[in-house]
C-alpha cells in the first residue's frame, strides 16, 4: 500500500483576473522531506504556498494534506489545519511592538491558549535552540540586526513544533556567511522537528544545501524535478538558464515584460 502524501496538490490553478499564476500544478511531498521550490519573480511560487495553506482558494484542483481535502474544507477544521504549520516569512514580518519572546511565542500565545510563562519557557527554548542567548528575550526586534531577526522568525517558525514548514526567501538580504547560519539552523530544526518542508529561493547556494528534491515552477507549472546534485546538469534548458543565473536562454523573452 502506497504511503500517504504529507502534501499533494493536483491540477491545482489560480488567476487573478486576467492573469494566469497557477496552471496545472502537481507536486507532492512525503513525511520529513524538504523540497525546494525555484522560479523566476512572478512565476507563481508564493501564490503557490499560499494555496497550499490556505491563504488563497484555488479556482480548481485538489490540495490534500495527510490524505485530506483542503480546498472546501470549514473554517473549523482550517483552524485546526492550520495548527499544523509554521511559516517563515519573507522580511520576518516580526511584530515591532512586541518582545523577541513574545514575537517567539505568538501561536503559542493565540492558538494555543498557552500561559503566558509556559510559553516564555518554550519561546526561550527556540531562542537558544537558533543559536542565540535567553538575554535577548525582552529586547524589541528594532534592537536586532537583519541576521539575528531572521533567526528570530524561525524560532517562532518552529515554536508550536509544526508538522509542516514554509519557508519563503529565508536569506534574502543576508550576507553570505549569515546566509549559511540561516540554511544551516533551517536542517537542523527541520530535522529535529522530522518537518515537511518547503522552501522557496532564488538562492542556490541555499536550495543546494537545504534541499533532498528541487521543483522548478514556470508559466504556472512545474516544468522539472529532481536531485540539487543534478540540478546544474539536467538537460533542461529553463532549468539551465535559472541555476547559472544567465539572461540569455528561453527564459529571456518574458524578462522583456518587466
Amino acid at each position: 500500500m502506497d504511503q500517504v502524501k504529507k502534501i499533494e496538490l493536483k491540477d491545482v490553478y489560480k488567476s487573478f483576473g486576467k492573469k494566469k499564476v497557477l496552471q496545472g500544478v502537481n507536486l507532492s511531498l512525503n513525511k520529513g522531506e524538504s523540497l525546494v521550490v525555484i522560479g523566476g519573480s512572478g512565476s507563481g511560487k508564493s501564490v503557490l504556498i499560499k494555496s497550499i495553506i490556505g491563504l488563497l482558494k484555488p479556482d480548481s484542483g485538489s490540495v490534500k494534506i495527510d490524505g485530506q481535502e483542503t480546498v472546501n474544507i470549514s473554517q473549523s477544521e482550517r483552524n485546526i489545519l492550520m495548527g499544523k504549520f509554521g511559516y517563515l516569512f519573507q522580511g520576518g514580518a516580526l511584530f515591532d511592538s512586541l518582545p523577541i519572546w513574545e514575537n517567539v511565542a505568538f501561536g503559542l500565545l493565540h492558538a494555543k491558549n498557552m500561559s503566558r510563562d509556559e510559553a516564555r519557557e518554550i519561546a526561550e527554548q527556540k531562542i537558544m535552540q537558533v543559536g542565540m542567548g535567553k538575554d535577548v528575550s525582552d529586547l524589541y526586534p528594532a534592537e536586532l540586526s537583519g541576521g539575528m531577526q531572521k533567526r528570530i522568525s524561525l524560532a517562532r517558525a518552529i515554536a508550536t513544533s509544526p508538522e509542516i514548514i514554509f519557508f519563503d526567501e529565508p536569506t534574502t538580504g543576508l550576507d553570505p556567511i549569515m546566509s549559511d547560519v540561516i540554511n544551516n539552523l533551517i536542517v537542523k530544526c527541520s530535522k529535529e522537528l522530522n518537518a515537511t518542508t518547503i522552501t522557496i529561493t532564488h538562492d542556490m547556494v541555499s536550495a543546494i544545501k537545504i534541499a533532498d528534491r528541487m521543483a522548478m515552477i514556470y508559466e504556472g507549472k512545474i516544468i522539472w524535478e529532481g536531485s540539487p546534485k543534478v540540478a546544474f546538469n539536467s538537460n533542461n534548458s529553463y532549468v539551465d538558464q535559472f541555476v547559472h543565473g544567465r539572461s540569455t536562454g528561453p527564459i529571456e523573452i518574458k524578462l522583456q515584460d518587466h
